[in-house]
């Protein structure tokens, strides 16, 4: 049996190719004119020669136009001894010899050699770190850096004075006080809460308004036994998600009253129904097989739809970004869709960069070709409805009012300001819809049906949701999708007046504003010290880069920021002029460090970093 490793080098290889038989049937073709270039110079061939025109009327078929086109496949008049049926077989094998040739140029041509590379790299460790001395020296080096994520993420004292301790593994012998877990959970927030409400964080809490999450909790606490999959006991979570997602929908209908939503976990749920939806529709109504369908994106697309590829087994095809805007490059997405692409995947903005792409360009495309068209409004959806309103007329529209979208992710859980753990994803028709359900009739335990992927679901995140949205208000998301809007681009316009070193990466239209570096000034050093400030910013990479998603959090902050970008840009500078660059001195450390590594590295061994780091965050 092939190891999953085997398979995944595979499937972006000339081997996977094979094995999909795109290249067995142009061998086997070789391999029979090989045959009947042979046969041709048989003995036989010399009394054929011979034949007069009485021996042309025993032949039953003349050659086909095929047989014309590929004559060694197929008899001619020379060879009276092939019958009609082997005629009909050489003519059927030359077109399918003919066909999975052009299959076979096909996908050469479509080869994405930078993941082939990448994950014959990975082959190449995991074989190398199977040597005794090489795989001793990586044990150490993991368990060191084990102990330093340790450090990093349980610093000596964070649980101090806890009346529960630390690393349990075992429930209490008898049950603790409920007044005394409150007053140890009231103390880990008092704790925690200082950064994200004092505004040094990069998106994360979105909201935090008192009076918001007041109401949440108390939602919380009167729904915290229900569950959605029983809509019978409590069919008022029923009322509560149907409402939700028809208000979400009806930001973003375009003015069509078809449009449907379901209430999902979290942006990354949308995204793979999403995908699970055009995947099963394009097999339903084009035939696409569910193995053999291709999803096509940006290299900027939200790590989700790889995820979502990954689980299902698709393809994914990804395609350039423009290195000015850093929206998708709309002519390589037309030019990679075929006849197996199942989806277009677009976002409105991008995560890292903040571009909003050309939904309207993509839009066409999925028109044009009869493609489905998803778009990851997660970050915008409640942001781009609200924006014009709010006196930002240069944004575009991102709706269903474009005719290709099919589907789109909005998470309520980021600027719907609701707790985490809700998203609506929005379908053109309930038509479409239906292909993200699962559905199994022929369970031994009933009838079985769920929306999403989960089966139970917390009532109390749905209750939440809704009393969040219904709070809020109409002009409340007005007035606060302005206060973000005007917060990033007062920090935009600030890089761009000029910070020595820093430049924007991308035009920050939304709330997202990225920065890099210049004059060789090493961006993640820079947020390495603005860490120290006190500032925790997103570190990204292809190109190296810092972003700040500004949230209400951020207003009235702006200034605080720019300055202490300036001081972290300044500091790194005044050390490459001196020439004490901490990786002239050997000792970089954080993000610095980390992406650093990362840049110079196969996947293997970044997948064995972030393995570790997983197992930290896991431990108990």
């Amino acid at each position: 049996m092939l190891t999953r490793r085997a398979l995944l080098l595979q499937r972006d290889s000339i081997y996977y190719q094979w094995l999909r038989g795109h290249f067995f049937l142009p061998i086997v073709g070789f391999a029979a004119m090989v045959l009947r270039i042979k046969s041709a110079f048989a003995p036989a061939f010399s009394e054929v020669h011979n034949f007069n025109s009485s021996t042309v009327h025993t032949i039953a078929l003349p050659p086909s136009l095929l047989s014309r086109l590929l004559f060694i496949l197929s008899p001619s008049p020379l060879a009276p001894q092939y019958t009609p049926y082997l005629t009909l077989f050489h003519d059927i094998l030359a077109l399918l010899i003919l066909y999975n040739t052009i299959q076979a140029v096909r996908h050469l041509r479509r080869l994405q050699w930078h993941t082939l590379n990448s994950r014959v790299k990975g082959v190449v460790f995991n074989a190398i770190r199977q040597a005794g001395p090489v795989r001793r020296k990586l044990e150490a080096e993991t368990r060191a850096l084990e102990a330093s994520l340790e450090r990093s993420l349980r610093p000596p004292g964070w649980n101090k004075g806890s009346y529960t301790g630390g690393g349990r593994r075992s429930l209490p012998t008898e049950g603790l006080a409920a007044e005394a877990l409150l007053r140890e959970m009231e103390g880990f927030v008092a704790k925690e809460e200082r950064k994200w409400k004092g505004g040094w964080v990069s998106g994360a809490v979105y909201g935090g308004e008192e009076a918001v999450g007041n109401l949440m909790g108390r939602a919380v606490a009167l729904y915290a036994l229900a569950n959605p999959l029983h809509p019978d006991l409590w069919p008022s979570v029923m009322k509560f998600e149907s409402e939700v997602c028809g208000m979400v929908c009806r930001l973003v209908d375009g003015g069509d009253p078809d449009v449907v939503g379901c209430l999902t976990s979290g942006g990354t749920e949308s995204i793979l129904l999403a995908v699970k939806a055009s995947r099963d529709r394009a097999w339903a109504e084009k035939g696409v097989g569910k193995a053999e369908g291709e999803i096509v994106a940006c290299v900027s697309a939200h790590a989700a739809v790889h995820k979502a590829a990954d689980l299902m087994g698709l393809r994914l095809i990804l395609v350039p970004m423009d290195q000015t805007t850093y929206q998708l490059d709309l002519s390589a997405m037309e030019a990679a869709i075929t006849a197996s692409t199942v989806l277009l995947y677009v976002s409105a903005p991008t995560f890292a960069q903040g571009a909003i792409d050309d939904v309207a360009g993509v839009s066409r495309l999925g028109g044009k070709y009869g493609v489905s068209v998803h778009v990851d409004c997660c970050l915008g959806g409640f942001i781009l409805p609200f924006a014009r309103r709010a006196g930002f007329s240069d944004l575009p529209t991102v709706d269903f009012s474009l005719p290709g979208v099919t589907s789109m992710s909005i998470d309520t859980h980021k600027y719907g300001y609701a707790a985490k753990g809700t998203s609506v994803l929005c379908y053109r028709s309930k038509a479409v819809r239906r292909y993200q359900y699962f559905c199994f009739p022929s369970w031994t335990g009933g009838l079985y049906v769920t929306p999403t992927l989960a089966g139970s679901r917390p009532g109390a995140l749905s209750a939440a949701c809704w009393a969040a949205l219904m709070h809020v208000g109409e002009s409340g998301y007005i007035e606060r999708a302005g206060a973000v809007l005007r917060t990033a681009r007062r920090i935009a316009q600030g890089v761009r007046e000029g910070i020595p070193g820093i430049r924007l990466l991308g035009t920050a239209p939304a709330m997202i504003v990225c920065v890099g570096g210049t004059n060789g000034l090493d961006i993640y050093g820079v947020g390495d010290r603005m860490s120290k400030k006190g500032w925790n910013l997103n570190s990204l990479q292809s190109p190296p880069g810092l972003h700040l998603c500004c949230t209400l959090r951020h207003v009235g902050r702006e200034e605080s920021f720019l300055q202490d970008l300036r001081e972290a840009a300044g500091e790194a500078l005044e050390e490459i002029r001196e020439g004490k660059t901490e990786k002239d001195k050997g000792s970089i450390k954080g993000n610095a460090a980390i992406y650093g590594m990362a840049a110079t590295l196969p996947a293997g061994p970044v997948n064995e970093m972030l393995g570790t780091y997983t197992d930290c965050v896991l431990k108990s």
